[in-house]
């Protein structure tokens, strides 16, 4: 698998031992993408470019100054010309070690994605938008995150889209799940491909409930199920965590 998006920073990420904090790099430096333009979305309203970092903390920060962190990731993106898209922990280990956290920021331009300071040790994906998110607002609804990577040949990439996006209104409707996300990787090249989904579920019942080999002929959630069963082999490799969304405790965001 080929990828690009080389990023380096001036300046080491360091944490402030007086107070935990996470400090930026200032300069970055980067390649273009190289995957094709094929997967823009035509929303102008929203920023169409997202940046995925999976981020280390110091012990047991997530537990006791989680929306300080948040609020770091805020300034973060808008010091660059983004916004936060949203801010999870994780589910004390499971998937994510403890002291994990997902970011995901959104961007007008790539280019802006891709300037973004640079966290010591992170993990920094930079994703096109497709059929998913329909906008850029954090999403509000409460549950578990599930951020699922998926591995898939570049040439079956749009029949694993299309077949995704008709299975879902069907699975949001039977299930107390969203789908807050469907993005392409710019960072892997053809004929490779790297797609993230991040799914919100009620619960793990919830999750455990919507899987296609749980679900019989007769069910209600078959249109869905049959799609996600036929999809399955499209997928070369796929990997889940799960994650608790940190919210500001003065949000006035409406609900998406």
């Amino acid at each position: 698998m080929s990828t690009v998006g080389t990023r380096c920073s001036t300046n080491n990420i360091e944490f402030d031992p007086h107070c935990g904090a996470i400090h930026f790099a200032s300069e970055v430096c980067y390649e273009s993408s190289i995957v094709e333009q094929s997967t823009r979305v035509s929303v102008s309203s929203m920023n169409q470019f997202f940046e995925y970092c999976r981020f280390q903390m110091p012990p047991r920060r997530s537990l006791t100054e989680a929306e300080l962190v948040r609020r770091e990731f805020v300034e973060r993106a808008e010091t660059s010309g983004g916004k936060l898209f949203g801010c999870w922990r994780s589910v004390v280990g499971l998937g994510l070690a403890r002291d994990e956290g997902i970011a995901i920021t959104s961007w007008p331009t790539e280019d802006l994605a891709r300037g973004a300071s640079v966290l010591d040790g992170a993990e920094h994906h930079v994703l096109e938008a497709t059929v998913r998110p329909k906008n850029d607002l954090e999403p509000q609804f409460p549950g578990i995150g599930v951020f699922r990577w998926f591995d898939v040949p570049a040439a079956d990439w749009e029949a694993f889209r299309d077949i995704s996006d008709a299975a879902w209104p069907n699975m949001e409707e039977v299930f107390d799940v969203n789908i807050c996300g469907f993005w392409r990787s710019l960072d892997v090249a053809p004929p490779q491909s790297k797609t993230l989904l991040l799914t919100r579920y009620a619960d793990f019942s919830e999750w455990e409930a919507s899987r296609w080999w749980n679900n019989n002929p007769e069910s209600a959630a078959q249109p869905s199920m049959s799609r996600f069963q036929a999809r399955n082999d499209m997928i070369e490799a796929t990997v889940a965590y799960p994650a608790l969304q940190i919210r500001a405790s003065n949000s006035t965001q409406p609900a998406r």
